[in-house]
């Protein structure tokens, strides 16, 4: 790779890292934690869910304290939960993905000062 072709994909991992971190800093609500939707019988003799798949129910589990919990989430909190959730999801792939352009953008720069380094004999 020219010494061209390295600074232009410097550039281009500089504007990557600008849109990741303009994104990561977004102020927007996240929920910490796994938001998953199973199914669960109430308890109920009589009920449908007795002999059936039963209810359907959205939960969030966490870690407080060194220990997992687990919260039900109210059916009005569903959709807002959920997408709170897919929202700390991204944060967290943008923050793998961060770490790996650091990565690249060091052995790019490494490159690059190898190539213009002065040899003096």
């Amino acid at each position: 790779m020219s010494t061209h072709n390295l600074v232009a994909s410097l550039r281009h991992l500089q504007q990557r890292r600008k849109r990741l971190l303009e994104e990561c800093l977004r102020n927007k609500e996240l929920v910490v934690g796994t938001v998953s939707e199973l199914r669960a019988r109430c308890g109920k003799p009589g009920c449908r869910c007795a002999s059936g798949p039963g209810h359907p129910q959205m939960r969030l589990l966490y870690a407080e304290a060194g220990r997992r919990r687990c919260k039900l989430i109210r059916k009005a909190d569903e959709e807002r939960i959920r997408a709170a959730g897919q929202r700390y999801r991204q944060l967290r792939s943008d923050l793998r993905e961060l770490a790996a352009l650091n990565s690249r953008e060091i052995r790019l720069l490494r490159e690059l000062i190898r190539r213009r380094g002065l040899r003096y004999k």
